[in-house]
């Protein structure tokens, strides 16, 4: 595990970009000893599973980490500015994730700790 927690901070601390999922599949791959093809093949099956299970019940909860949620769009009354003309009209569906509450503190003590040494310098 430790050496999970190492190889990432050292991607990480090299590139200031955000990983791409080239670079997720690798870094995985390098730290569990199991190929690139068969972690590509996981996380394109629970990519799948996050959408079957978002089309049937709306929500996924994603381990720890916190949820997906999907929220319906609604009906919405709109008047057409040129004619007057009123009618209704469905809203977007809209998607949001919702972190657990041990993640939302864990973010909280980061932030904090990184504007306490920004303070300092």
């Amino acid at each position: 595990m430790n050496m999970a927690i190492k190889s990432t901070h050292k991607l990480i601390d090299d590139n200031k970009k955000p990983l791409t999922k080239k670079e997720i599949i690798k870094l995985i791959s390098n730290n569990s000893n199991i190929s690139e093809p068969i972690i590509k093949e996981l996380i394109e099956d629970l990519l799948s599973l996050i959408k079957a299970e978002l089309d049937r019940c709306e929500q996924f909860r994603l381990f720890d980490l916190g949820k997906i949620k999907v929220k319906p769009g609604h009906k919405k009354l709109t008047t057409n500015p040129l004619t007057g003309e009123t009618s209704t009209e469905w809203t977007k569906s809209k998607i949001k994730f919702v972190f657990s509450k041990q993640y939302k503190e864990l973010v909280e003590t980061f932030y904090t700790e990184s504007e306490d040494l920004k303070s300092r310098e």
